[in-house]
């Protein structure tokens, strides 16, 4: 049978909420709590190991030395600058300083000036001080004096278990080799290291001699400013010896390319009558004067034009300044103010047809007409003069255009020329180029100075750097605290059953019933339902009846009859708590009947510690017995027991053929009708078949699964197993709690509430 989308989707096995994005606090405290031990048995041992390594730890000192990078340069050959100028300066500058510093042509300077190749520091065959002496001195006694057979190491150098015997090197080569270790010792000994923010390196060396380590340290600071030295000067010399070569060869072709431009410009000159030069000067006067005649004829037409359109329109005159500036039009203008006030006057006294006003009228138009005649004579003055602009722009225009030809006719033959001169130009102005550069690099070759300066030379330790012991048992505690913490975490990481009901209820998708307490830790099977006999009101029997309870509201309109207890393997306390169930409910005033459903490993008559009855399931079931002398009468709770008795199992019996048959279903349906609450206990699901038979039988199905025991795989298969055959799975209910152990594991929830008040509750 396939399950549906629905119910597959509940066995999904969902995120773990350790797992979440958020951070639970007070979870990690309790985990790190519950490995305090742990913890602290690492803290020890680091303790431990560092106050080993502390005490056996040879003493070192470290010097150190700082230099300064990027010192200012001394240029006195700039004109406008100052003498001093910064120099540009980044990270990657100071990288390269770094990188410089640490190279192994500065490591090998300084082992040749101080001569460190025989040094007794640096020497392989001297005795080393401290506890690696001793060690040495007792591996070499140990090697001289415990030597294997002449036969014994042939042969095993013949089978490849021992390395070819070590072949004497030549001096040469035991030289070199001794040379770059010396170099790759002073390397590993060596820091170099930027000061953030700064343009500051500090070059330290740690070694077991304080005075040779200030020694080491000042000296690769000093072969590093001659490094740099050296490196300018070498340069800087390579650099004048090739410009004053290359100036040289300029010079020659400079003065080559010179005389052919005068060359060339002579014969030009002399075919053209004068030279381009000359020409090109009389094109601009020509043009110049053509541009300010065409200027003036422009001014004056517009003039023209804007007094010829005032006259056509009858505009007073005088409201015009060219006419406005005629003297004589202004003689006429007052003599027109003077009669129209006369003829004013007059007008006043006399009628329009009065002789006097008729004289005065006509002196008046006579005056305007001659106002208009000079105004004529004006316009004709102004139209010679453009007729004059006119044709000194033909003749302006006539004169550029042959100048134009003749400058077009000298180009086309200065190609050449000034050919010539770009080459010349340029030879010239690299020449000067390379010449003044030749003068600066000659004079700069006094004045080089390193890129850097010591700020702070290297003094000589006044005591080791590594011998606190304090200290370094502090870090070993530390790093021992981690460890104790990474284990802790990795081995709750690592476990892989149910310790929390809600942990449990997420994974599976079903519902949590109830949890059981633990009995005792060496308690039997039989006394934990004497528990539930002698003390009701212990934590024990509270928890059934609160699992009785869950299971009984879980259907409210319909609460099971018949109930299934079946758990993923065994040993889950499966039938203890089924036999719980039975009790309680007996316990309660209903009639209760439990079955022993395992008909291969029957386990009811030792939980209950009952005898077993005359008759068994078996026989029930192939009707050789009456059911009444198969069920047994627990004389103190009146809860009746059917058992699987031990004599009736036959090897020939399949008991999946058996509990599916008609015989086993009327007999449940009998317990059915007979008493209020019947409890099946079946076997484990994922051993055998028989409680996915079962199930079908079942009103509700209570899976059992054992705390911080059973695997959450096996858990989530079982379910998967039950979920095929469309069991009414009800819910789970975990067995065996330690409630002292389970509130450390959960902060809030039912679990960790009755670990913290157990004193409620009976002892």
């Amino acid at each position: 049978m396939k399950m549906t989308s629905d119910q597959a989707w509940q066995l999904q096995p969902v995120q773990d909420i350790d797992d979440d994005d958020r951070i639970d606090l007070r979870a990690v405290l309790r985990t790190l709590w519950r490995g305090k031990w742990i913890i602290l048995v690492c803290a020890g041992i680091g303790a431990l190991l560092g106050t080993l390594v502390a005490s056996q730890t040879d003493p070192s000192y470290r010097a150190t030395a700082k230099l300064l990078i990027g010192t200012p340069d001394v240029n006195v050959l700039r004109e406008g600058e100052g003498v001093l100028s910064e120099p540009g300066f980044s990270s990657d500058t100071l990288l390269t300083h770094i990188e410089i510093l640490g190279s192994t042509k500065l490591v090998n300077r300084v082992i040749d000036t101080l001569g460190l190749v025989d040094h007794p520091a640096f020497d392989p065959e001297a005795p080393r001080p401290g506890w690696r002496g001793v060690m040495d001195g007792v591996s070499g006694w140990m090697g001289a004096r415990i030597a294997l057979p002449p036969e014994l190491d042939d042969m095993l150098r013949d089978l490849g278990l021992l390395g070819p015997r070590p072949v004497p090197l030549p001096e040469a080569e035991a030289h070199r080799r001794h040379r770059l270790a010396l170099v790759q010792q002073i390397s590993d000994h060596t820091t170099v290291e930027g000061v953030r923010g700064s343009r500051v390196i500090r070059v330290s060396y740690t070694a077991g001699d304080p005075r040779l380590a200030a020694a080491i340290a000042n000296e690769i600071t000093e072969q590093y400013l001659v490094d740099q030295l050296e490196g300018k000067l070498e340069t800087t010399r390579s650099a004048v010896g090739w410009l004053s070569d290359r100036v040289e060869q300029l010079k020659i072709r400079v003065n080559a390319a010179e005389r052919a431009v005068e060359t060339a410009t002579a014969r030009l000159s002399q075919d053209s009558g004068q030279s381009p030069e000359i020409t090109r000067q009389q094109v601009q006067a020509v043009a110049a004067s053509l541009a300010r005649v065409r200027n003036d004829l422009s001014t004056r037409e517009a003039q023209l034009t804007r007094l010829q359109r005032a006259v056509a329109d009858g505009r007073d005159l005088g409201a015009l300044s060219e006419f406005r500036q005629s003297a004589i039009i202004s003689a006429f203008r007052n003599r027109e103010s003077d009669l129209s006030a006369q003829l004013a006057a007059v007008g006043a006294s006399v009628t329009d047809d009065h002789p006097a006003m008729q004289r005065l009228a006509t002196q008046l138009e006579e005056v305007r007409a001659n106002i208009r005649r000079e105004a004529g004579r004006i316009l004709q003055a102004i139209e010679i003069d453009i007729e004059a602009l006119r044709a000194s722009e033909t003749s302006f225009a006539a004169e550029l255009r042959l100048l134009e030809d003749k400058v077009a006719d000298q180009s086309r033959r200065a190609v050449e020329i000034r050919q010539l001169e770009r080459e010349a130009q340029a030879s010239r102005i690299l020449y000067e180029n390379l010449l003044s550069r030749l003068q600066e690099s000659s004079a700069e070759e006094s004045l080089l100075s390193a890129d850097a300066r010591v700020i702070s030379p290297a003094e000589i330790p006044n005591g080791p750097r590594n011998t606190s012991l304090a200290r370094i048992r502090l870090l070993a505690t530390a790093a021992g605290i981690l460890a104790g913490v990474a284990l802790v975490v990795l081995l709750d990481r690592l476990n892989n059953t149910f310790r929390a009901p809600a942990q449990l209820e997420e994974m599976s998708g079903k519902t949590m019933l109830g949890t059981i307490p633990q009995g005792g830790s060496r308690m039997r099977r039989h006394e934990v339902i004497e528990i539930l006999r002698e003390k009701p009101s212990s934590a024990l029997a509270e928890a059934i009846r609160n699992l009785r309870t869950s299971i009984l509201f879980s259907n409210v309109d319909n609460p099971p009859q018949v109930i299934m207890f079946t758990s993923s393997v065994p040993r889950e306390g499966k039938s203890t708590t089924s036999a719980l169930m039975a009790l309680t409910s007996r316990q309660m005033g209903k009639s209760a009947v439990i079955v022993d459903c395992d008909l291969r490993r029957p386990a009811l008559g030792k939980v209950l510690h009952v005898d077993e009855a005359e008759a068994g399931l078996l026989s029930v079931i192939n009707g050789s017995a009456p059911i009444e002398d198969a069920l047994h009468l627990d004389p103190d709770t009146g809860l009746h027991v059917l058992m699987t008795k031990a004599s009736e199992r036959n090897a020939k019996i399949n008991a999946a053929d058996v509990l599916a048959s008609h015989r086993f279903r009327d007999l449940v349906t009998l317990l059915r009708s007979t008493y209020d609450i019947v409890i099946l206990d079946t076997p484990p699901t994922l051993v055998v078949t028989d409680a996915r038979i079962i199930a079908a039988m079942a009103d509700a199905v209570v899976y059992a699964v054992r705390w911080d025991h059973t695997p959450r795989s096996a858990v989530l298969e079982g379910l998967r197993e039950l979920t095929s055959v469309e069991a009414k799975i009800t819910g789970l209910v975990m067995t065996m709690v330690n409630e002292t152990k389970a509130a450390q594991y959960a902060y809030d929830g039912y679990g960790y509430h009755k670990g913290q008040y157990r004193d409620y509750y009976e002892a």
